[in-house]
């Protein structure tokens, strides 16, 4: 049985109510994220060779994209405190296909990177965006909405690899072109959400609720989602370089990079399903636990290919069910998601910037390691959270835990 949600069942302030059209063009708009986000692993070694820089120099550009990203979600939260939620959407929209259309058309290694963190501030505000809308939805469903819409990030994150073995690493200009196509779309499909800014009313109450327990709890969830993006995009982003200069094919390298999205895709899926029966810190712990087991295996270069999808099943239900357990620890403080939306892109900077150092150190045979690092260091923060109950519940009901 899950645990109790009583202390979730009073929805934030300015709830959202989205339509089924609005659901599924928010999933679409993960599915492009995703495949975005993910096309720059598989194109590293071409992206060096047309720029003529070394392989990792160009695996600095993933830093760049969360560099952007970090940016992004502070604008998108200043941005949504004071516009509705629709209109945010479609704004960053129009962002993130603007620094799409630079990248495809840039004419030298710097223009590329500025269009790489124009593609990471929309990257960020959407993330933030999507994600907190979501989260302030009616509890009944919270966890299968949360899941299914980001189940579309690791299903574009699926498509990323195989597209570019299907245009091919050196075309990819027409990878960037095309999702400059999908964003208009996007964009004229972005209806059905009611999405109230949230007022300075609401505002004051949630600072005036940050007592010292609510800070504890949420300096907890920005280390441990830090952590878990710092594991997850080093894997994404490395996985094709180390499988290729450990001697597999380029293409075979990308599936195998697909496979770890479609891991996570299936397991985020199959989310919902899981939350009818495991409690949120459940299925976060022991999807860590199971990450720690196969990040491991894939230290060897025989188990890698076969592990790495295995570990994107393993992640899959660490980021929505994390997002309800702190929701659920402190409902009222979307302020708090915020903060851990934000300091989350941090660890997209810090992991893709300590393997670009471990590689440039001892070469490729580094990045299982400092993945398996990485998803050890998580699964301590977030084990760490388990001595934290709901803020405001009544003792005995803080007390269930049911697997």
């Amino acid at each position: 049985m899950n645990e109790p949600d009583e202390q979730s069942s009073t929805s934030p302030m300015a709830p959202v109510s989205l339509s089924r059209l609005a659901l599924g063009n928010f999933t679409g708009m993960l599915v492009i994220l995703g495949a975005v986000a993910t096309l720059y692993g598989p194109l590293l070694i071409s992206l060096s060779r047309h720029f003529h820089i070394s392989l990792a120099q160009a695996g600095i550009l993933l830093s760049v994209h969360f560099v952007g990203a970090l940016a992004g979600v502070p604008a998108g939260w200043f941005a949504m405190s004071r516009v509705k939620g629709s209109a945010v959407v479609t704004a960053t929209l129009a962002c993130f296909g603007l620094g799409a259309l630079d990248v495809a058309l840039a004419p030298s290694w710097p223009v590329f990177l500025v269009g790489v963190f124009v593609i990471g501030c929309g990257f960020g505000v959407l993330d933030f965006a999507i994600n907190t809308l979501l989260a302030r939805t009616a509890v009944s469903g919270r966890a299968h909405r949360l899941s299914v819409a980001n189940a579309g990030y690791g299903l574009g994150a699926v498509l990323g690899p195989l597209i570019v073995v299907l245009v091919e690493p050196h075309n990819y200009r027409l990878l960037f072109g095309g999702a400059v196509v999908v964003v208009a779309i996007l964009i004229a499909m972005n209806r059905g959400v009611v999405a109230p800014a949230q007022t300075d009313e609401d505002r004051l109450h949630e600072l005036n609720s940050l007592h010292q327990r609510r800070r504890a709890i949420l300096a907890t969830f920005i280390v441990a989602y830090a952590l878990y993006v710092a594991a997850e995009s080093s894997a994404s982003g490395w996985i094709a370089p180390q499988l290729h200069r450990e001697g597999h094919s380029g293409s075979l390298a990308s599936l195998i990079t697909g496979g770890f999205w479609l891991g996570l895709t299936l397991g985020r899926v199959g989310g919902g399903r899981l939350h009818r029966h495991f409690a949120d810190r459940a299925l976060v712990l022991g999807s860590l636990g199971a990450g720690v087991v196969v990040a491991v295996l894939a230290i060897n270069a025989a188990i890698a290919p076969v592990a790495y999808p295995l570990l994107g099943l393993a992640f899959a239900s660490v980021y929505p069910m994390g997002l309800i357990w702190y929701t659920r620890l402190c409902p009222h403080d979307r302020n708090g998601l915020a903060l851990i939306i934000l300091c989350m892109m941090v660890g997209g900077i810090v992991g893709p910037g300590a393997e670009s150092l471990a590689v440039s150190l001892a070469g490729v045979h580094a990045v299982p390691v400092m993945i398996a690092v990485f998803v050890t260091l998580d699964l301590v923060a977030f084990a760490s959270a388990s001595r934290f109950t709901p803020v405001g519940a009544h003792p005995r009901a803080q007390s269930g835990f049911a697997g």
